[in-house]
């Protein structure tokens, strides 16, 4: 009997060595295992890294000056970082949270894009006007396509193409890239800028959105065509569909908005308030909660898209951008920690008044999202010429429509343009990208009073 008791003892023992082990790995592939959440701080210069379950950030990561793009590599556990500020992207490891690697790709570099299966990552290099591919498993870069001035892409879901937006002024358009062999294949002129762009998952539409439109635009690629546009509201920037491809985002920065987009019908369903300036979008695997980072507020809104509700709103830190979701399902119904809210109508600040009377010329600066001076007060009729410097890695632009200015302001570069004080009255400037976000000023006449830029816009009809 005690010989059969111990036997059974050992047994016991001998079975939970081997049980254990499977009942862990079931753990780890659980569904209730939360995800992380990898955001760009632009002014941080880092990436915070959010619980999705405590809704919390867990650590900083710094990285160089600029974070622009952002793209999780889940089979490798990586997330890769472009700095526009610098020439390099950084790869972080999701297991430690520490950068491991830094991938020199050539000056300002933007928006980063990954192939489905994880295997590569494309770096649109705006200041060397290529697209660059880098290899995940090795992080070496194997390809090089020249494109002029990239900015954000989109892969299609066989790993074959890529849309690529190119913001060269006077040549603004969609690059077309045939991924398999490296070059370029098409492309399909625009009359605006691009700005952010995604697939449908079955790569029959490409949405995207262009500077001074108020709408998405919608593209078949069959043809490579723009078929239509979903009207939306002021400012619309990232454009995202869900992994189902029934439903499509997009966030509007001027009202401070998620809309929500039937692909089918190309109309809004639902529009769900955010926080101030929204820049991108991140959407879970079951597309049941999308996750919206808000430049002008510092949080990042949790929205729940079943009820099409605010559920959380995460302060993060400071200018978050580019979001993405590490692998993993993150709990839902947490509690929120505040409410989300707040509509991006009003500017960071107003940057001063400039007595010009006495200038010919003037030197001026842009940053992410001011005009400094932003009231320029003269002689009615008087010429004056303005050197202005973006101090940023963002294109900026300066327009005065009654004056037929349009010039587009490179990161970290300089243009000169001649402007008029008007005879009476005010003349708006303004970004094409970022009006609504109040980049905006005012040439006024010494008889005038200086208007409130962001309580003009809604009768001058900037973008």
């Amino acid at each position: 009997m005690v010989t059969q008791f111990i036997f059974a003892i050992s047994v016991l023992v001998l079975a939970s060595q081997f049980v254990q082990p499977i009942v862990s790995v079931a753990a780890a592939s659980s569904p209730s295992v939360a995800a992380k959440l990898y955001v760009g701080l632009l002014k941080d210069n880092a990436v915070a890294v959010l619980d999705s379950e405590t809704h919390r950030v867990v650590k900083t990561i710094p990285v160089p000056p600029g974070p622009h793009g952002l793209v999780a590599a889940a089979k490798s556990h990586k997330v890769y970082v472009s700095s526009d500020g610098a020439s390099t992207v950084s790869v972080i490891d999701t297991v430690t949270d520490r950068v491991v690697n830094s991938i020199e790709v050539g000056p300002t570099p933007h928006g980063l894009a990954i192939w489905p299966d994880g295997s590569k990552v494309l770096v649109s290099v705006w200041g060397a006007n290529q697209a660059v591919i880098i290899n995940t498993e090795t992080d070496q870069i194997i390809g090089r396509v020249p494109v002029l001035q990239p900015h954000n892409s989109a892969i299609s879901p066989d790993g074959r193409i890529a849309y690529v937006g190119s913001q060269k002024q006077g040549a603004t358009s969609l690059a077309v890239l045939d991924l398999v062999n490296n070059t370029q294949i098409g492309k399909i002129p625009l009359d605006n800028a691009p700005r952010a762009l995604d697939l449908s998952p079955d790569g029959k539409q490409l949405y995207f959105t262009v500077a001074g439109v108020n709408a998405v635009q919608v593209l078949d690629t069959a043809s490579n065509r723009v078929v239509g546009q979903i009207p939306v509201g002021a400012s619309p920037h990232h454009p995202l569909f869900t992994p189902d491809g029934q439903s499509g985002l997009v966030v509007s920065q001027g009202p401070g908005e998620l809309d929500i987009l039937d692909p089918t019908t190309k109309t809004v369903s639902g529009t769900v308030r955010v926080g101030k300036a929204p820049h991108w979008i991140a959407v879970t695997s079951d597309g049941r909660t999308a996750y919206v980072t808000n430049e002008g507020s510092d949080d990042v809104s949790v929205v729940d898209l079943t009820r099409r509700q605010v559920i959380a709103a995460i302060g993060v830190g400071h200018a978050p951008r580019k979001i993405a979701v590490q692998s993993g399902q993150p709990a839902h119904g947490s509690v929120p920690i505040s409410p989300a809210g707040g509509i991006a109508t009003e500017p960071t600040s107003d940057h001063g008044t400039k007595d010009v009377t006495n200038l010919v010329e003037l030197e001026m600066e842009v940053d992410d999202y001011y005009f400094e001076p932003t009231f320029l007060q003269g002689r009615p009729g008087q010429k004056l010429a303005l050197t202005i410097e973006n101090e940023t890695g963002t294109l900026h632009n300066f327009s005065i429509r009654e004056q037929q200015l349009d010039k587009d302001i490179p990161p970290k570069r300089k243009i000169t343009v001649k402007v008029t004080v008007p005879r009476s009255g005010t003349a708006l400037f303004f970004c094409k990208f970022h009006g609504p976000l109040g980049m905006r000023g005012q040439l006024l006449a010494s008889d005038a009073t200086p208007m409130k830029p962001w309580l003009v816009s809604s009768f001058t009809g900037i973008p």
